[in-house]
């Protein structure tokens, strides 16, 4: 069995660990962002982003990982997927299905309008775009050849019930 928490400053390395096993650069760039995350006191005490992970039961080993925060704009009904990750010997196991409808779950809590994710369209993220339209998330938009020539960004979109509309107040 496994549980879920949230992310602490001491997983940092078994998440950056999981998610680099995956791909190289993915690991690197998720290693800025906790970085910068936890570095930011006021990121990580906003309700607007949380990053989550999922941990064995016997010996709390760091198994998957996933996350919400706002974009750039901090545009209040909208919020971004972050870090979806579950290490390579725990997939299909249900920690994916299991971490991702905590997010969004946590999401509706704060009346989201819609979240939304960017992947890639290359096949080794095939598994993740398939749980993403399981759980109702709709591609959106396609940035082409964004990655690498053939390799296209992928941004799909999942409408939530929710009452507040328009952007953050400052």
């Amino acid at each position: 069995m496994f549980s879920i928490r949230e992310m602490s400053r001491q997983d940092v390395d078994r998440v950056v660990e999981m998610i680099s096993a995956h791909h190289k650069m993915d690991g690197d760039m998720a290693a800025e962002y906790y970085r910068q995350y936890f570095s930011d006191d006021n990121r990580v005490a906003s309700s607007r982003e949380r990053n989550i992970v999922a941990t064995m039961d016997l010996g709390g080993i760091v198994v998957g990982v996933a996350g919400f925060c706002p974009d750039k704009y901090d545009w209040s009904s909208v919020l971004w997927l972050t870090w979806f990750y579950v290490a390579p010997k725990c997939r299909g196991c249900g920690i994916g299905t299991k971490l991702l409808r905590y997010v969004i779950d946590r999401v509706r809590e704060l009346g989201i309008r819609k979240l939304y994710v960017d992947t890639s369209s290359d096949k080794s993220y095939a598994t993740a775009v398939t749980i993403y339209k399981r759980f109702g998330f709709r591609e959106e938009g396609r940035l082409l050849d964004y990655y690498d020539d053939g390799e296209h960004c992928l941004i799909l979109g999942l409408g939530l019930e929710a009452s507040s509309h328009g952007r953050a107040s400052s």
